[in-house]
């Protein structure tokens, strides 16, 4: 295939979705053959049906069904209610009546497992295009899961000592004063030492993983082999975990974003008022029992933060799901090779050290334009608008790639857009190092912050009204949880100093 895919036979993506999604709607009412009902031309763009995905996809086997193929004599009618019945009955017998000793178990075959770990462990660190590789499927949305309980449970432990040694710093450079006017601040320390940690090491490793993989290559067409071969492209080991890591980092990422952005209040739903004057009952109120309002941790930048972690999910599930694992892993590598200098200049930008964070500020910017504004738009976004067509020469049906594309095509144009709107940030935090000589982080204080250590006229109001909230009445409380009715200084935690 040379040249661009001609689609001026095909309908627009917009008539496509349409037709999909009337398509499943009259699915489960026994009316898929509404076009016929409805009298519609052969010719016409709505009698375009797009062929279901997963049926032109490779699919992957879960662990029963990699023991099945290992094993088909004893599992070939075993169902998935009985089917852990059937794996220790054979084996208990195996390991009752064989014994083999160390010199014939040299002489095993490997197909048939020892046990069930050593089963597990082949299914998932050796055998290539398992569950695994799909975060659509039950195997991996569970390993998932699994993934993301284990990351909240060491940042439950780890955050706590990276925060106390963030206080030990900051006491020793500025002072106890500095202590006791940002806890906020040591919270957020503890908070980006383990994201540096997570990109130092997940960088270093796909650098390593990655080095010679033949998309990577420094030659012209090296990103055609992006799409030649799809979507038979095997799915290693490594390239699973790889994905499975990111997206389990990705959702707490976004879990944590929440955390430190929201106060959630249950109160009651009827609230008593008492009247003092004579001859008045007391009267009752309703009120929403879950009430939510902003914190005083919200990041400056918590808008654009929000739809990057959205958007970043969103990728990570489709492009597993369609088989775009390739794509992916570029995507991951150049944003983690740019966050490792963001999270370097934050934690000295929370400790104040000017010219440590200058330095790193710097090499944060130098990376960002090489990553994020020249290698991601203009190398891995120009294949998938210009070269994404290959995917159909190995027999994927144009109607699949009409109408997925610009999934893909929106995602990653938004977070390019966001890149840039960041780079202006960075821009202007440069702008006003040159003019007042202090380093302002206007992604976590969109009006800037004092310099001195101390704790901002803004912090302190914010304090009072959350006071005063306890005991207004409903309308008043109501006034002050509402995120549209807050003043502009309670999104930042702190304000100029002029």
């Amino acid at each position: 295939m040379n040249g661009r895919l001609d689609l001026s036979g095909y309908p627009p993506p917009p008539v496509l979705w349409l037709t999909a999604v009337i398509d499943t709607v009259c699915m489960p009412f026994q009316c898929s053959q509404w076009r016929d009902s409805l009298g519609i031309d052969e010719r016409s763009w709505l009698a375009a049906k797009v062929p279901p995905l997963l049926e032109h996809l490779p699919t992957y086997p879960s662990f029963q069904d990699y023991l099945k193929q290992q094993n088909p004599s004893w599992l070939a009618s075993s169902s998935s209610s009985s089917f852990y019945y059937h794996y220790y009955h054979y084996f208990g017998q195996q390991q009752q009546h064989l014994q083999p000793s160390i010199e014939d178990s040299h002489g095993m075959d490997d197909s048939t497992p020892s046990s069930l770990w050593t089963s597990m462990y082949k299914y998932a660190f050796e055998t290539p295009s398992t569950a695994l590789g799909d975060l659509t499927t039950p195997t991996a949305v569970l390993v998932l899961l699994c993934l993301v309980l284990i990351l909240r449970l060491l940042k439950s432990i780890l955050l706590p000592l990276f925060s106390s040694y963030g206080r030990w710093m900051g006491r020793r450079t500025h002072g106890v004063e500095w202590e006791a006017a940002n806890e906020d601040r040591i919270a957020k320390f503890g908070e980006y030492v383990f994201r540096l940690l997570y990109h130092s090491s997940i960088s270093v490793f796909g650098v390593y993983y990655f080095w010679d993989k033949e998309w990577w290559a420094a030659t012209p067409n090296a990103t055609m082999s992006l799409y030649q071969g799809f979507p038979n492209h095997p799915v290693v080991p490594g390239m699973a975990w790889y994905y499975l890591l990111q997206a389990a980092y990705n959702v707490d990422a976004m879990v944590s974003l929440l955390l430190i952005s929201f106060v959630v209040t249950i109160k009651s739903p009827v609230v008593r008022h008492n009247s003092k004057a004579r001859g008045h009952s007391s009267s009752s109120q309703f009120q929403l029992p879950v009430q939510i309002r902003w914190s005083p941790t919200v990041r400056g930048d918590f808008r654009e933060m929000m739809i990057h972690h959205v958007i970043t999910n969103l990728l990570v599930v489709g492009s597993s799901l369609c088989r775009l694992t390739r794509i992916g892993s570029m995507v991951f590598l150049v944003h983690d090779l740019s966050d490792v200098p963001v999270d370097l200049s934050k934690l000295a930008n929370f400790l104040k050290w000017k010219w440590t964070t200058l330095a790193c500020f710097l090499s944060m910017v130098a990376l960002w334009v090489v990553t994020r504004l020249y290698i991601l738009p203009f190398t891995i976004y120009r294949s998938i608008l210009t070269q994404s067509h290959y995917v159909v020469q190995d027999g994927l049906p144009i109607l699949l790639y009409v109408q997925y594309r610009h999934f893909f095509y929106v995602l990653v144009g938004l977070l390019i857009v966001l890149h840039f709107c960041w780079f202006v940030m960075f821009m202007q935090i440069f702008g006003t190092f040159l003019k007042k000589n202090e380093c302002h982080d206007l992604s976590e204080h969109k009006q800037g912050e004092k310099q001195d250590g101390n704790q901002d006229e803004a912090t302190t109001t914010e304090g009072k009204a959350e006071n005063a909230q306890e005991d207004a009445p409903p309308a008043v409380d109501a006034a002050l949880v509402s995120p549209k009715k807050r003043v502009p200084d309670e999104i930042s935690e702190e304000k100029k100093d002029n």
